[in-house]
Formats: structure tokens, sequence, C-alpha cells
């Protein structure tokens, strides 16, 4: 996918794509958002948002902020990793797939961040690592305290202006 990028506006459908070609081999439902359940649901304690429209909306909502701010261009480096923990943690939140999620997320928002002029160093991401363990209960305490601090402070060791 470094290579043959999806292409996209960095919206809803854009975001569904990449979830569709990571998946298309996997899931017959890949690149569709998830329909339920239809309440909040938890896993391992932590609330993400109800499937349906309530999703569509949330999602909709989140991905016209993102083009609302252009898409994080032109932003000093603090304000990006800042925008850019704020649109991770709300879509974290949301949740569109039933699985995959955050492989998405992570191809979705290295491509975003290559566009604004910074680097995502995706291989820091590696399990095991301490950036990962980091970045998963920074996304954790985003989803339990709607703060997503500790998630651009995670990210602000992993984005870098590109070179």
């Amino acid at each position: 996918m470094a290579a043959h990028p999806i292409r996209g506006a960095f919206d809803y459908g854009h975001f569904k794509a990449i979830h569709r070609y990571l998946f298309q081999d996997v899931y017959e439902w890949a690149g569709e958002e998830r329909v339920g359940p239809d309440t909040f649901m938890t896993k391992d304690g932590h609330a993400y948002h109800p499937g349906g429209p309530a999703l569509t909306e949330a999602a909709n909502t989140e991905f016209r902020r993102l083009a609302a701010n252009d898409v994080l261009r032109g932003l000093d480096h603090a304000t990006f990793v800042r925008e850019l923990a704020e649109v991770w943690g709300e879509l974290n939140v949301i949740h569109s797939f039933r699985e995959g999620n955050t492989r998405t997320q992570m191809v979705f928002f290295a491509q975003l961040c290559e566009q604004a002029g910074y680097e995502l160093d995706v291989g820091q991401f590696e399990i095991g690592s301490q950036v990962r363990d980091d970045f998963v209960a920074a996304r954790f305490h985003s989803q339990d305290t709607g703060s997503n601090a500790r998630l651009a402070a995670t990210l602000a060791r992993v984005v870098h202006r590109s070179r």
C-alpha cells in the first residue's frame, strides 16, 4: 500500500475503501460499516459507538470536521499532532468495522500524514514495542475519559516532518 496507496479525499468513502482493500480476501463484508449493536458496545471494558445509522452519522460528522480543517494541511507539528490525535481518538471510538479498525486507521492516517507533509513512522508500532503499548493505552484512555492528550503525546514521538 505504500507503493500504491488507495487514493481518495480523506473522507468516509476513502476510509472504507482502505478497509475493503486490506480485507477483501478475508471478509465478505470488507469495507462495510458494522450495523450492530444498536447501543454502545463494550470490549474489554471500553465503550465503542453504537452501530447502524448513529455510527454512519458520527463517522460522517468526524470526516466533515476533518475536511473543514483542510485535512490537517499547513499546521505546525504540535498543532498537527494534537488535531491528528483528536480525529484518531474519535474514529477509534466510532469503530466503523467489525474487525480491522486499527489496521485501517494506521494506513489511513499514514496517508493523511504524508499528504500534510508529515510521516507517521508505522515501524514503531510493532508488537511488543513500547510505542505500541503506549499507543494502545492512550487510545483506551481516550475512550474512557474523552481526552486525547495521551494519544497526542504518543503520536508526537512517531510523527515527523517529511524529508
